[in-house]
């Protein structure tokens, strides 16, 4: 990653553990035009304003944490505001937990002067971001590589329908994204 900015500096307040601290469902719907930012090491800065996010709930046979704690998944047991990382087929996801053995996976990212598609879909998110699975366990709460900003204006109206790309408990409608928003991941939430 080359030293640019993608987007303006984010602006709003930056999110406290309290923000995270709640179910899964109230958590997605609460991030939808939040903006994640990451500073890597050679001081590039990218942003991302929430599009399009996916809760995993507690007893939730499609959640990593449904069968308890593992090396893999174990971050998604840590304090509210973790961020869970993991690799699946090669591509790298990132989802922010909510409370112990619950997440949201961030599914898609609107930036500044960026075509829609570069940050669209889960592993194009984290590969636009620039976040890796050593990135698991960061605290975007009080960390400094990764931090959310909530949104200073009111959201557009929310789509709301079924998960993507899992096989098991795919009817819940547990996918949440902004209503016509272009970055949003395919297939597209319909009114």
């Amino acid at each position: 990653m080359t030293a640019e900015r993608f987007s303006s500096t984010p602006r709003g307040r930056r999110a406290r553990r309290g923000f995270f601290d709640r179910a899964a469902p109230g958590l997605a719907r609460a991030l939808l035009g939040a903006t994640v930012t990451v500073r890597s090491g050679d001081g590039a800065v990218r942003s991302v304003r929430i599009v399009e996010v996916e809760a995993y709930v507690r007893g939730d046979p499609a959640s990593h944490a449904y069968r308890g704690p593992t090396r893999r998944n174990r971050s998604m047991f840590s304090r509210p505001g973790t961020l869970y990382v993991y690799r699946i087929h090669q591509v790298v996801c990132a989802n922010l937990v909510a409370r112990r053995g619950e997440a949201v996976l961030l599914r898609a990212g609107a930036a500044e002067g960026v075509p829609p598609r570069e940050a669209s879909g889960p592993g194009r998110l984290c590969r636009f971001l620039g976040i890796t699975i050593a990135d698991d366990g960061t605290d975007v709460v009080d960390g400094g590589r990764v931090e959310l900003r909530l949104p200073p204006v009111a959201r557009r109206s929310i789509r709301t329908g079924p998960r993507v790309g899992i096989r098991k408990a795919v009817d819940r409608p547990l996918r949440f994204a902004l209503a016509d928003e272009p970055a949003v991941s395919r297939p597209r939430l319909r009114a």
